[in-house]
């Protein structure tokens, strides 16, 4: 027996307040001018999205349902952080009440039991505060794409940096 994700959605909600002000893109890529100040949006927008998608994780607030099952128990939440747990329902569209599942850890819990195929688990995510290193690779996103726009170049589309930050933060991965 084993678990596995079947399909999910990410959806945004309230009003998405991005890490990284226009401001402050420009800084770090050393822009003086107000002539790209569209662009910078643009790759503000982008690189935050390229690291929760390299990352795993929900950097502004969103809903996420995910559809997986938990036959071997112990199911990892994607798109953590977790700020609430909205509810889980099992194959048959029947709500499972809360004293009836066990979640165990805080921001990046795991769904202990029940153990079913076929669940979905609604709930809300993202961090009330960007951690420094995240916001430095959103930057770091942000002047890669700004350096090298309109060229042809045959990669990843992210830059190595922002990609071992990424990676350290997945929780899956052997870089750390």
């Amino acid at each position: 027996m084993y678990n596995f994700i079947i399909d999910h959605t990410l959806v945004d909600y309230g009003v998405i307040t991005e890490p990284v002000t226009v401001a402050e893109a420009k800084q770090y890529c050393r822009v003086t001018n107000s002539v790209e100040d569209d662009l910078f949006a643009e790759l503000i927008t982008q690189s935050r999205q390229a690291v929760e998608k390299a990352s795993g994780l929900s950097i502004t607030p969103k809903t996420a349902t995910v559809w997986f099952t938990n036959a071997a128990a112990n199911f990892q939440l994607p798109f953590g952080p977790v700020v609430s747990f909205t509810s889980l329902t099992d194959n048959n569209g029947n709500v499972i009440e809360s004293a009836d599942y066990k979640l165990i850890g805080g921001q990046y819990p795991q769904l202990n039991y029940p153990a079913f195929n076929e669940m979905v688990a609604v709930y809300r995510t993202g961090f009330t505060t960007v951690p420094k290193e995240i916001k430095i690779a959103i930057l770091d996103q942000i002047n890669y794409g700004y350096e090298n726009r309109g060229m042809d170049v045959n990669d990843l589309g992210i830059c190595e940096k922002t990609w071992r930050v990424c990676q350290r933060w997945t929780r899956t991965s052997p870089i750390l």
